[in-house]
């Protein structure tokens, strides 16, 4: 499936790779943060506290535009680790994070991320392989944009949502929970909100996905994923 290449969630876990025993030693020196829902986690320009695994829930990364707004790039589920860039780079944050349903986090402090980062060599090469891994997503989604209509790239969208953080109901529909909305997909897909309401048109029309009262809802997987 194409969306697990390419997609709006992101639940990279190169943490959960690494030898147990470099997993224990993470863990014993992280604490563990909650956020509540729509509650900023961290923010752009500051300098990362640590570094941060999302234990549960969502996050949504977001970056500023020119006019003040906030641009959707990714959203970060359980297992996915953030903030290593800008621990290592020893920068300050690029992006701001909040909290899309109320979250659990894990955070490492700094001290004990280079720490670490010394003691056991497959920390940094877990590291190397996540910056080159993120590098092939970012080609991968360029490449998708170029060659894919914009009809089936909302598609895998929906698809991914359904998979990942959707809630069947009883009568069949799968209720996606997280607060996206189509000026989300048209900021992250970099096209107009026009377009995507276009789109959004044609497959509520053919009763693969719906919306009410700020639900979204995708009605058939089985023919999303067919036109997938």
């Amino acid at each position: 499936m194409a969306w697990m290449r390419v997609g709006l969630l992101s639940s990279e876990n190169w943490i959960g790779n690494l030898p147990e025993a470099v997993r224990a030693d993470i863990f014993a020196r992280s604490t563990l943060l909650r956020a509540e829902a729509g509650e900023e986690f961290s923010i752009a320009g500051q300098m990362p506290r640590g570094m941060f695994q999302v234990v549960e829930g969502f996050l949504r990364l977001t970056g500023l535009q020119e006019d003040g707004g906030q641009t959707l790039i990714t959203i970060y589920s359980a297992g996915n680790a953030f903030a290593e860039t800008a621990v290592v780079a020893r920068r300050p944050l690029n992006h701001t994070t909040q909290a899309m349903t109320p979250v659990t986090i894990r955070c490492l402090a700094r001290a004990d991320f280079w720490e670490l980062y010394g003691r056991h060599p497959e920390i940094p090469d877990a590291l190397c392989r996540k910056f080159a891994a993120a590098i092939g997503r970012q080609i991968a989604s360029r490449q998708l944009g170029a060659s894919t209509r914009l009809g089936k790239r909302i598609g895998m969208i929906f698809e991914e949502l359904a998979h990942r953080a959707g809630r069947p109901l009883q009568d069949g529909r799968i209720a996606i929970d997280l607060p996206v909305t189509q000026q989300d997909l048209a900021d992250h897909l970099g096209v107009t909100r026009q377009s995507i309401q276009r789109e959004i048109r044609d497959l509520k029309a053919a009763r693969l996905i719906g919306r009410e009262q700020r639900q979204w809802y995708v009605r058939d997987l089985p023919g999303l994923e067919r036109l997938t």
